[in-house]
Parts: structure tokens; sequence; C-alpha cells
């Protein structure tokens, strides 16, 4: 099995890869692209961590690859409206609660 994080961050390439291709409005595609571009640094710190290796921590990934992956779906079908706003939205938050995960296990460790 692929690590989820990276398959995350993969799909996240694909999705501003299609926003910036796809024929879609460009004031929307604009605004989720920076937002997905917020997201993959983040992305890329948190596969660094070893701590997501965890049962909590792999949890956490496969959160943040699923709603990766429905992001992705949503894109791909040309739909940037409320529904991708609103998975991009749970992608956002999965993110952020995995990188509270390991930042507050690193705060205890040090």
């Amino acid at each position: 099995m692929a690590e989820p994080l990276a398959e995350t961050e993969n799909l996240c390439r694909e999705i501003l890869t299609t926003l910036s291709s796809a024929n879609l409005p460009k004031e929307s595609a604009q605004a989720m692209r920076s937002r997905v571009e917020t997201l993959l640094p983040k992305i890329v710190e948190s596969r660094k961590k070893l701590m997501l290796k965890s049962p909590k921590g792999r949890e956490l990934s496969a959160e943040a690859l699923k709603n990766a992956a429905k992001l992705q779906e949503l894109v791909n079908s040309g739909k940037i409206g409320e529904d991708a706003s609103s998975q991009l939205g749970l992608l956002e938050g999965s993110v952020g609660k995995m990188e509270i995960y390991w930042k507050s296990f690193e705060y205890v460790t040090t």
C-alpha cells in the first residue's frame, strides 16, 4: 500500500493541474488553486513526521486522502462551485488536524 500522504500530495498536484488547464470559471478556479497551494507545504512537511505512522496518524492521513480524492472527482467533473468549495474545506480541516497532531506531539517531547 502506498503512503496516504504521498497520494494526498499527488492528488493535490493533479487538482492544481486541472484547475490551471481545464475550461473552468477563472475566479473560482483561482481561489481554489490558492487554497490548494497553501495546503501542499503542510502536507509535504507532515510526510516527514514519524508520529504519523502511529494508528492515530494513519487515521488522520487516511481522512486527508479520502477528502483529496473526493475533491479531485469534483474538480475533474468540472464542479468547482459550492460542493467543491465545501469539500476543499474538509480537506483543509483534515490537514489541519494532522498538523495539530504532530505539532502537539513534538511540543510534548521537547
